[in-house]
């Protein structure tokens, strides 16, 4: 009899424990979501977690903390709550659209089109789900599926003026400009102050003397006591375009300084890390290490472009992917997802000193992965796919352990006009170091020094082109470039700009036009300006143009 009360007095303890866990969990919860609300994100992530300890099936916790990850910019360190929510409840459609629209983010393009469907499916009025997908498979090169999902968006929400926004964009990518422009008008049209817009509109319009009148509306909208942080960057890069196209560099200058200074004051950070560990690159990435691991992937479809941004590795990749052979996949975010993942799962080692402990198994898994995701959505009969994201060079070597016979492309421009080019550009996101010319110096030299670290570590792996050379003697260069990958010369690659094919970058409109130098030694229009630059670049400056 006593065993029997015992028994039921643990049961009901345990009963008693699990209800208290349960209001323990919910207290915080109530707590977290109060400071998401009031905006303190760090406190609402702390109690979130705690949340998740006394009941790791808070289906709404995992789901508001990887929202709230991803609003501190910290995506990747989302994706595991967003996953966990969703196998918790797989039929809410407004928690698949978050787990999917971080995936695109993160570069996860086919998990992302797989769950947003999902979304779809379960929810057949998700507008947001629509356009999400639509933009996936824009990123997919899937044009006609990204135009229908956004037009059933618009169907479904009339007024969603980001699925009117990325409808242009597809109409960009399928080579219909005029039809483009027309959305950005129309949209201005519905509403003059939409500042994205009309940023996206000077990206695509070549401006004359007759635009001129537009800018005295664009200042007013700048004077106005409402216009956001946001809105405002946008209007001053917008500015500058028009006052670029027009010649008048000191004003185009000056609106390109202001954007550039409201985006570096919104970081709310003393200095910018330029994210290159050179020391440890040089410690990890040794004969030693690169003889010792012998990965099982014998794999030459991968081509990595690598550089500076706006060094011409579009350019590049578009004139790759004009070969019937060659399949430009863009910049992909899968490489820079392996070494976060890394550096999560080997935290006391850190990256890259936890490649010398690392299992060949590992190596190999990471390499099939990426095979994976490289392949799907890509045309058959394909023999080398193309990653442009510039970033890259940074993890030559883990590139290198994993693909021991890719091919590696490293772009080349004038240091000035490179980074004179990336000052111009409002990067969606990352190149933070752009927003100030000191700091894009530094940035530089430290890529430059890393690029000859490679060299030698690396000896006849690298494949290097000069932006100016390629633009005096295209024919010749674009057959060494073919000629490097391997592949027979094709004359479809020299009708580049012919070739349709998505370009999501800040050189998409370029690439649609036959070949120009007139972005060559661009500086010397600025020059006055570039003191600081120049200056920082120190024995780089000058070199590479010639």
């Amino acid at each position: 009899m006593r065993k029997t009360l015992s028994l039921r007095n643990l049961k009901r303890k345990k009963i008693k424990s699990k209800k208290n866990d349960q209001q323990e969990a919910q207290r915080f919860f109530s707590i977290a979501m109060a400071h998401k609300t009031d905006g303190r994100l760090d406190e609402a992530i702390l109690f979130f977690k705690k949340t998740l300890q006394f009941n790791p099936e808070h289906a709404e916790a995992s789901n508001n903390l990887g929202n709230t990850l991803h609003l501190q910019g910290k995506t990747h360190d989302a994706l595991p709550y967003y996953q966990s929510a969703c196998d918790l409840v797989p039929l809410a459609p407004e928690v698949l659209f978050n787990y999917g629209s971080a995936l695109y983010q993160e570069g996860y393009i086919n998990k992302s089109i797989e769950i947003l469907t999902q979304a779809t499916r379960i929810d057949a009025s998700h507008f947001k789900a629509f356009a999400s997908l639509g933009v996936a498979y824009q990123a997919q090169n899937n044009l006609d599926k990204a135009f229908s999902c956004l037009e059933r968006a618009i169907e479904l929400n009339p007024h969603y003026q980001e699925a009117h926004r990325f409808l242009g964009l597809v109409l960009k990518d399928q080579g219909n400009m005029d039809g483009a422009l027309h959305k950005f008008r129309s949209i201005l049209r519905d509403d003059p102050q939409d500042a994205f817009t009309r940023y996206l509109l000077s990206r695509y319009t070549k401006y004359t003397s007759e635009d001129e009148a537009e800018v005295p509306f664009l200042l007013s909208l700048l004077d106005a006591h409402d216009t956001s942080n946001d809105d405002a960057i946008f209007l001053h890069f917008s500015l500058g375009k028009i006052f670029d196209d027009l010649k008048q560099y000191e004003k185009a200058f000056h609106h390109y300084t202001l954007a550039n200074r409201k985006k570096r004051e919104s970081l709310n950070r003393i200095s910018i890390s330029p994210g290159i560990d050179l020391k440890g690159i040089k410690e990890v990435f040794t004969p030693q290490l690169f003889s010792r691991y012998h990965p099982v992937s014998s794999s030459e479809l991968p081509v990595f472009i690598i550089g500076m941004p706006r060094s011409g590795t579009t350019l590049v990749e578009q004139i790759c992917a004009s070969h019937s052979l060659v399949h430009g996949a863009g910049e992909l975010k899968m490489i820079r997802g392996v070494v976060e993942g890394l550096k999560a799962q080997y935290k006391k080692k850190g990256y890259p000193h936890c490649l010398n402990s690392l299992a060949p198994e590992t190596l190999d898994t990471i390499a099939n992965t990426y095979l994976e995701e490289l392949k799907a959505g890509c045309p058959k009969n394909i023999s080398r796919i193309t990653d442009k994201m510039p970033t890259n060079f940074i993890e030559l070597g883990l590139i290198r352990l994993i693909f021991p016979r890719t091919k590696i492309i490293h772009c080349l421009r004038d240091p000035l006009d490179t980074c004179l080019s990336n000052f111009f550009q409002n990067f969606e996101e990352g190149n933070e170091c752009s927003f100030d010319l000191v700091e894009l110096a530094y940035y530089y030299r430290k890529y430059r020094e890393v690029m000859q670290f490679w060299q030698t570590a690396l000896p006849g792996r690298i494949f290097e082109i000069r932006y100016e050379n390629l633009v005096e003697n295209v024919e010749e260069e674009s057959k060494r470039l073919i000629d490097f990958l391997g592949l027979e010369w094709q004359e479809s690659c020299l009708a580049f700009f012919k070739t349709k094919r998505m370009v999501h970058t800040s050189s998409d409109w370029q690439v649609r036009q036959p070949i120009y130098n007139k972005s060559v030694r661009r500086w010397k229009n600025y020059e006055k300006f570039l003191e600081p630059l120049s200056k920082g670049l120190g024995e780089y400056a000058g070199t590479v143009a010639g």
